[in-house]
């Protein structure tokens, strides 16, 4: 177990690992394009609807088809080719964002977000299981911190280019900006040396990545932490369209991103947050962070205030790195893509119905009534799970 004081080995070791480094460059490519053609589908919607629950239909989507992947077709992710899911996943989503690039219009953004979110559920299901299989546990959870800060700091850039874009042009361009991205990302992913892929027996039955979860108690605390996390995961980004306009439309809007990717870098080093105790203190202050968004939109705070809490918000949520290496320590390594793909679909059904009921409530009562129950929801379960309280595995 890393001590709270050791750090990590260095960045710089990820990219001398044959798979980690590979994996790096096709997440960063691949998150700058989707959060360009995200920001497009945002705006689109909103623009089109002319109302917050536009954008929240975006996220919304990606619930039942993400669910799908969790159950239906879970088995599959521990028993296909993990480096030929990867490029046919990639190519997959160059497919899907064509639709809207085409037509660029509400329904078909809707649409293919809902695709997109099954696409990336699988996809990052099995980009977990290659690194617990590949990659040796002091690398996991530097590589986590940066795959994340790949991330962050690909919604900061994306989003900003994206809405810049979308606003100046178009969504088109944006999108085509995407499907780019896609298909470099699967050319990097063609030279990806995982090795011969380890006999993992029969398809499991689809619901046994929850089970998994639900009989490991550690697993099973971090898992309601990281729920009622996503509950508010794409809150920042669907209500900026309405707490904001002009030149300050798109910092507020990837102020979240910002955040996250300045704590993830920082904090990806060292060891501290690969302990359970020090995740259930960060998702503490990500409740505290909503609560604090809430009062600022009640009391119209300027925009720069707004962003800052946003950035808040993003940095609070980088306490998921630890969540992703407590999962990929403890989780069996021949079942880690079913699990995966259970967290993560979990994870994009919350966001997407969770934002959804938020943007509702921020439609009907205002934008502080969303932060506010986010916060308040977040905080209870900190409150009541506290994962903390239990011994930390050898």
């Amino acid at each position: 177990m890393t001590d709270t004081a050791t750090p990590a080995p260095g960045y710089r070791a990820l990219f001398r690992h044959p798979v980690a480094s590979r994996l790096l460059v096709a997440r960063g490519i691949s998150e700058l394009g989707d959060f360009v053609g995200l920001a497009a589908l945002l705006l689109l919607a909103y623009d089109q609807t002319r109302s917050v629950l536009g954008p929240a239909a975006v996220y919304a989507a990606r619930a039942l088809p993400a669910l799908l992947v969790a159950t239906v077709f879970s088995g599959w992710l521990d028993v296909l080719a993990r480096r030929t899911m990867l490029i046919g996943l990639t190519l997959a989503g160059a497919v899907l964002i064509a639709v809207p690039a085409a037509v660029p219009r509400a329904l078909p953004a809707i649409v293919a977000a809902g695709l997109l979110g099954a696409v990336r559920a699988a996809y990052g299901s099995v980009h977990v299981a290659i690194i617990a299989e590949a990659v040796a546990p002091p690398l996991r959870l530097p590589l986590f911190g940066l795959a994340a800060f790949a991330n962050q700091s690909g919604q900061v850039v994306g989003l900003l280019a994206g809405a810049s874009v979308t606003v100046a042009i178009g969504p088109r361009v944006a999108l085509l900006i995407d499907l780019a991205s896609f298909l470099l990302a699967a050319v990097v992913l063609t030279g990806l040396r995982v090795g011969r892929q380890e006999r993992r027996g029969p398809r499991p039955p689809a619901t046994a990545g929850a089970r998994i979860i639900a009989a490991h108690p550690i697993l099973r605390g971090v898992a309601l932490l990281t729920l009622a996390t996503m509950l508010a995961g794409g809150l920042p980004e669907t209500l900026a369209p309405d707490l904001s306009g002009g030149a300050w439309r798109p910092v507020v809007l990837a102020a979240s991103s910002f955040g996250g990717a300045v704590f993830v870098l920082l904090v990806g080093r060292r060891g501290w947050l690969v302990r359970v105790s020090g995740q259930v203190v960060a998702a503490g202050a990500l409740a505290t962070a909503l609560l604090l968004a809430a009062l600022l939109a009640a009391v119209d705070a300027p925009a720069l205030a707004l962003a800052v809490a946003n950035a808040l918000i993003g940095a609070g949520g980088g306490w998921l790195i630890g969540a992703q290496a407590t999962f990929a320590r403890l989780a069996p390594r021949e079942r880690m893509g079913q699990v995966e793909a259970t967290i993560v679909a979990g994870n994009i059904m919350l966001s997407g119905v969770g934002v959804f009921l938020l943007g509702g409530a921020a439609a009907l009562f205002g934008p502080a009534v969303a932060y506010l129950a986010a916060g308040l929801v977040l905080l209870a379960t900190v409150l009541l799970t506290r994962p903390d309280r239990l011994p930390e595995p050898a």
